[in-house]
């Protein structure tokens, strides 16, 4: 198991290898294995969001009442956890700063 750095964009939904190759947010060192996990989450939380998008033209159901935007954001809680688990000190204190850290 070998790491690597890892250029992630949470905003996008994506990760790369290269600071160059795409905008990003968050530089992590991580084990290419735990890279599979953010795949599935990137790709959980685009198809819910596409799928959100149509359900928005409806306003029958508020926000916080929709149960598909609860999976996204424990997608978007749990993305952060593992930025937050391999990232550095500076990334560490930042993730801790957002209000729904715990």
């Amino acid at each position: 198991m070998s790491n690597v750095d890892v250029y992630v964009s949470v905003m996008h939904k994506y990760y790369n290898f290269s600071p160059h190759q795409a905008p990003w947010e968050f530089h992590i060192n991580v084990d290419r294995e735990m890279l599979t996990v953010f795949d599935q989450l990137f790709a959980q939380m685009k198809s819910w969001d596409d799928n959100s998008m149509w359900r928005a033209q409806i306003p029958a159901v508020p926000y916080h009442f929709d149960e598909q935007n609860d999976e996204v954001d424990k997608r978007l809680k749990k993305v952060y956890a593992l930025i937050h688990e391999y990232g550095d000190q500076e990334t560490k204190k930042f993730i801790e700063q957002m209000p729904y850290y715990s």
